[in-house]
This record gives structure tokens, C-alpha cells and sequence, in this order.
């Protein structure tokens, strides 16, 4: 028998005493035949059986997302959304436009639900929509067909001309974009458009394109606003500029900025032109202050029913429209009373300032321009003190003059 027989017959035999089976004498052959085929089961045997986890299945929604768990209602949660008053809506603001419209209604309906819950937006706009291409969408006829209707329209609010960077075409043939002729055509669009909202005497409020990624296209955009401004100037509407509001202190396009809460996040989509949930809600924040000072300026008349004659005649000259027409000419207290004091009538508070706006020129521009002055060393000195907090630079030997090491006086 070999030496490598033996050493397998010896590792055979210990191994069977270890785990109580037969003894080698009585199964040599078979034993040795069955571990020569079978290495394996020498490590193997009497050890633990090693069961696998079974895979988790998951049930799938029918829409193909995983089933959630909902936590279940309680009473607690009810309570909260029963405090919460409903407001129903009395004044109706209509938002029209293209896709950009789209967004500034959502945004403008976030933000007068906080301010303004009894204000309602209605979102009217049509994507891909302008004043271009009336085969695609009229907004003129649309337009008249709203304020002829029987919904209540308290208010309107325009964002259009991001599809209006094209050729326009009438009976004398195709004109290109901003060419003398485009303008033409294209402002009598826009006049026919604000016509009839100004025969119903309806607050109509234009917001301006903003700066876009592109800068073609926003070189096209500035076109667009300079006509809306011009327009609306001669129109009576109300143009809100947003274009400083999402671009750098540089004046450069900015994918992300300061939100309502001046949290630096993305307020632009990845196309450059449209917003982020956070970019409408700015958008709405800036339309929607502008959108709240027109709608109060709507005040009520006063009523004067226990006005004397004399009195009214007084408020009649000095604020005129004050005075329903149908008490203009009625004296409505008894003759013996004593006749009141001839006072003036003011009032009761003036114009809404706000303390953390933008500081404005009379002229409606920010100043955010920089101090001229002029180009002596005093006058820059001056300038970089006071305008830029900068301390002048100090003097060799003069008491601000903390250099090291100091300069040696001639001793006499």
C-alpha cells in the first residue's frame, strides 16, 4: 500500500470515529471508493443546513408603483382642515397667454390665496399661443368672447410674445420679426387687443418677458417689452417689468437666485426660458403685489344719506365722486338741526408704501445706478467712503498711520 493510501485511509478512518460511523476495518474499500468520487462530502457532512431568505415581493399599484402604506385618518386631522375657513371666491382675476402664462397663473394663485383668499384666478392661457399667428389662436376674438360672456371678470392678466419672434403675415405678404412694417401690424394687434377691455373699464395688467438663457432670444424679448411699455403707456393698462427680478446684479441670466424667501434655489428649467415651482412662485409674488394695489384701489362710495345739503355740496366740489348721483340733490336732515361745520373731506389713509421694496425714481426706475462724480482725488476719495464704505488710504506720518517701521524725524 502506498504512502498516499495510507495517509487517506488514516484521514478516512479519523474522521469516521469523530463523527460515529462505521469503523474503516468494516467499509474500507466502499468508504474510500465513495470519498475518492465524492472530495466534497468529507467537509460537508452533519453540518447545519444553511436556509436562504426568500426574495421580498413586492405588489404593485395598479398604476405600477409600489402600494403604499397610507397612515389612516383620525379625528385630529380632521379638526385641522375643519379650522381652516373656506373663502369663497367674489372677485375673478383671468390670466391669458401662452405657456408662460400657464406658470403665472399657478404662481399668482399661490400667492393671493395667502394674501388674498377671496380672490380667484382663473387660468385661460393657451400654450404656444401670441399675437403672431391668429390662424393658430385668436386672442382677439377670444378676448371679446370672455368679457361678452356671463363670467365675472374683475380683472385681467396678460403674459404673451415668447411665440411672437417670427415672421408675421397679412394681405401685403410676410414681414420678419421686428422689421417697420412687423411693428406696425403687430401694435394694432395689441391696441385691438386692450380696446375692449378698456370699454369695460377692466384693470388690465401686461407682465413683460423675462431675461431667457439664449441671448438672442432675449435680445428679442427687450424688442417685445419696449413695444408692451410703449403701448400700454397710451392704453391705460399696467406693465409689471420682471426682468431685474430673475436675472444677476450684472444683469446677466441665472439659472438660480433668491426665492420669496431669499433661499438661494433653481428658479429656471433646463430649456432657459420657463420656471421652476419655486421661479412661479416668485413670478406670482412680484405680479400679485401689483395685482393687489389695483384691485384696492376699487373703493366703495361713501355714504353721505345723513350728509346736510351744504355738506355734500362741500364734498361734491372738493372730491368729486364721492356722492352717489342720487343724493347729490337731496337734503336729508330736518332744517332746525344746527347747521354742521364746512370741513373738508380727506382720506382716511394714504397710498400703501413699502418699506422693503426697491427704492424707485419718480420715473418708475431703479436706482441701482452708480454714483457719478467727479474725477479729482477728493472727489473719488469721497466716493468710495461714502458710496462703497472704503477708508482712505493713510497718510505717511499722519496719526492714522500705523505702518511699522515708522519713518525717522530729522532730530535738530
Amino acid at each position: 500500500m502506498s504512502l498516499r493510501r495510507l495517509i487517506t485511509l488514516l484521514a478516512v478512518g479519523l474522521f469516521l470515529l469523530m463523527t460515529g460511523g462505521p469503523t474503516v476495518d468494516a467499509q474500507d474499500g466502499d468508504a474510500l471508493r465513495f470519498f475518492q468520487q465524492n472530495p466534497s462530502r468529507l467537509f460537508l457532512r452533519n453540518q447545519p443546513e444553511v436556509k436562504r431568505p426568500s426574495p421580498r415581493v413586492v405588489r404593485q399599484s395598479p398604476e405600477g408603483s409600489p402600494a403604499l402604506r397610507r397612515r389612516p385618518a383620525t379625528d385630529g386631522d380632521a379638526a385641522i382642515l375643519a379650522d381652516r375657513p373656506v373663502v369663497p371666491a367674489t372677485t375673478f382675476v383671468h390670466v391669458i397667454g401662452d405657456s408662460l402664462a400657464e406658470l403665472l397663473a399657478q404662481g399668482l394663485k399661490e400667492q393671493l390665496a395667502d394674501t388674498k383668499p377671496e380672490v380667484g384666478v382663473v387660468k385661460r392661457a393657451r400654450s404656444s399661443s401670441g399675437l403672431v399667428r391668429e390662424d393658430y389662436h385668436d386672442w382677439n376674438k377670444a378676448l371679446k368672447e370672455l368679457l361678452a360672456g356671463t363670467e365675472k371678470t374683475d380683472m385681467l392678466v396678460m403674459m404673451l410674445g415668447s411665440n411672437d419672434r417670427q415672421a408675421l403675415r397679412d394681405e401685403t405678404g410676410s414681414h420678419e420679426f421686428a422689421t417697420e412694417r412687423w411693428r406696425e401690424i403687430y401694435l394694432k394687434r395689441l391696441d385691438d387687443l386692450i380696446a375692449p377691455v378698456r370699454e369695460k373699464r377692466i384693470p388690465f395688467v401686461i407682465v413683460g418677458m423675462p431675461i431667457m438663457q439664449a441671448q438672442r432670444l432675449s435680445a428679442d424679448m427687450l424688442v417685445l417689452n419696449t413695444i408692451f411699455r410703449e403701448r400700454i403707456a397710451r392704453n391705460g393698462a399696467v406693465y409689471v417689468d420682471i426682468w431685474d427680478a430673475f436675472a444677476t446684479e450684472q444683469g446677466q441670466y441665472t439659472a438660480s437666485g433668491p426665492d420669496v424667501s431669499g433661499e438661494i434655489v433653481r428658479l429656471r428649467t433646463s430649456d432657459g426660458i420657463h420656471f421652476t415651482k419655486a421661479g412661479l412662485r416668485k413670478l406670482g409674488f412680484f405680479v400679485g403685489k401689483e395685482v393687489s394695489l389695483q384691485l384696492g384701489r376699487e373703493q366703495p362710495a361713501v355714504e353721505v344719506a345723513a350728509l346736510p345739503s351744504d355738506l355734500s355740496e362741500q364734498i361734491r366740489r372738493d372730491a368729486p365722486g364721492l356722492v352717489p348721483q342720487s343724493l347729490q340733490s337731496a337734503v336729508l336732515l330736518p332744517a332746525e338741526l344746527p347747521a354742521l361745520p364746512v370741513i373738508s373731506v380727506r382720506p382716511l389713509a394714504g397710498p400703501t408704501l413699502e418699506l422693503t421694496g426697491v427704492p424707485q425714481s419718480p420715473g418708475g426706475r431703479i436706482l441701482n445706478g452708480r454714483i457719478t462724480m467727479p474725477t479729482n482725488e477728493m472727489s473719488i476719495l469721497v466716493e468710495q467712503a461714502l458710496a462703497y464704505g472704503r477708508t482712505p488710504p493713510a497718510k505717511a506720518g499722519r496719526a492714522d498711520d500705523f505702518s511699522w517701521p515708522r519713518p525717522q524725524t530729522r532730530q535738530n
